[in-house]
C-alpha cells in the first residue's frame, strides 16, 4: 500500500511538472507504467569498475551502491528531470539506504586550462547565482511554479589539484524544500565530467565527506587523464573559472564564443533548478525497491569503507 501511495505522489508530482514545463509524453501515464519501466531497468549491483564510453572513463562502484549507464541512465533521468534526454548523460549511481544520487554527464569540449582559476571570486559568483535565479523565478512565476530563494554557500568552489577537479555546494529553498546544488567538475585530456549530487538538505550535512569519496570512484582512462594532454590537443573555448562561474549559475569570467556561452548558460540556468522534481516520492520508491537485494559479490576491503551508509559523517 505504501508503494502504492508514493507511485501516486510521483505521477501526481509529474503531471504537474509536465504541464508547467510542456515536457513531452515520454513520461509513464499511469503508476502502473512507471513500476514496471524502472523495475525493469537494468540496474547493476557487483562491486567492480563499469566503463564509461562516452569520457573515455570508469566508475568502481562501492559497497550500497546500484549503478545505470548508457540510455537507461538517460531514460531515467529523463524521468525524474520531467526533460528531453540529455545526451550528455553517461551514469547514475544509487544510494539504496539514503536515496543520494548522482548523475554523471560528460561534455567533450577540450582541454580546460586553469590559468584563469585565480580570476575567480566567490562572493561575487554568488552575488551572480542571486540575481540569475530572481530571472528565473520570473518565468516559474508565469508557469505558477514557487519561485527559488538561494541560501548561500555550504561549501565554496574549491580546486583539487590532485585529481584536477573543482566542486562547490550551495543550498535552494524551493518553497518549503531545502535541496542541496552539489557539483564536482573532473577535468580530462578532451573534456570534463561533470557530476551532481542529489539530497535532501539533511541527508548532506549527514554525508559531507562523502561527495569527494564518490568522485574518485571515477577515473579517466589512461591516455584521456587530464595528465595526459598534449602539444596540439583541442583546448576548450573557455578557462575553469568561466565554467565554474557558468554552470553554478553566474556569469562568465570573459565573455566571447557566442555558440559556447549559451551552452554554459543553459547548464547553469538548468543547475539553479532543482534537478529532481519528483526528489521525495521517487526517492522512497527506490528505496523501497531495492530493499533485500544483495548481490553476490566478492570482498574488495578498499570499498568496504562507505561514508553515505554511516549515520555521521566519516573524515578521509
Amino acid at each position: 500500500m505504501k508503494n502504492l501511495y508514493t507511485l501516486i505522489a510521483v505521477l501526481l508530482i509529474l503531471s504537474i511538472a509536465t504541464s508547467a514545463l510542456g515536457v513531452n509524453s515520454a513520461i509513464p501515464a499511469s503508476q502502473q507504467t512507471l513500476h514496471e519501466e524502472v523495475i525493469s531497468m537494468p540496474w547493476k549491483y557487483e562491486l567492480k569498475k563499469y566503463p564509461l564510453k562516452q569520457s573515455n572513463s570508469a566508475f568502481k562502484l562501492p559497497k550500497g551502491y546500484s549503478l545505470l549507464m548508457g540510455d537507461a541512465a538517460r531514460r531515467y533521468d529523463q524521468i525524474i528531470q520531467g526533460t528531453e534526454k540529455d545526451p550528455n548523460t553517461e551514469a547514475l549511481v544509487f544510494n539504496h539506504k539514503t536515496g543520494v544520487q548522482l548523475i554523471l554527464n560528460y561534455y567533450p569540449e577540450g582541454y580546460v586550462s586553469l590559468e584563469d582559476w585565480e580570476k575567480l571570486d566567490a562572493n561575487i559568483l554568488m552575488h551572480e547565482i542571486v540575481d540569475n535565479a530572481k530571472k528565473i523565478n520570473a518565468k516559474r512565476t508565469k508557469q505558477n511554479i514557487p519561485p527559488l530563494r538561494i541560501g548561500g554557500w555550504l561549501q565554496k568552489p574549491r580546486l583539487n589539484k590532485d585529481n584536477h577537479s573543482v566542486s562547490w555546494v550551495f543550498d535552494v529553498i524551493d518553497g518549503e524544500e531545502t535541496t542541496v546544488n552539489a557539483v564536482s567538475i573532473k577535468l580530462g585530456r578532451k573534456g570534463y565530467e561533470k557530476i551532481i549530487w542529489i539530497s535532501s538538505y539533511d541527508n548532506y550535512l549527514k554525508s559531507i565527506d562523502a561527495m569527494a569519496f564518490l568522485v574518485d570512484q571515477h577515473q579517466f582512462d589512461k591516455g584521456h587523464r587530464y595528465t595526459d594532454y598534449s602539444l596540439g590537443d583541442q583546448m576548450a573555448a573557455f578557462g575553469v573559472a568561466s565554467l565554474v562561474a557558468v554552470t553554478a549559475g553566474g556569469n562568465p569570467q570573459k565573455v566571447g564564443w557566442a555558440a559556447v556561452y549559451s551552452r554554459l548558460v543553459a547548464i547553469g540556468e538548468m543547475l539553479l533548478v532543482p534537478l529532481l522534481i519528483v526528489l521525495g516520492a521517487l526517492e522512497v520508491f527506490l528505496r523501497k525497491m531495492f530493499v533485500g537485494k544483495e548481490p553476490n559479490i566478492q570482498k574488495d576491503p578498499v570499498l568496504d569503507i562507505n561514508l553515505i551508509e554511516d549515520d555521521s559523517p566519516t573524515a578521509q
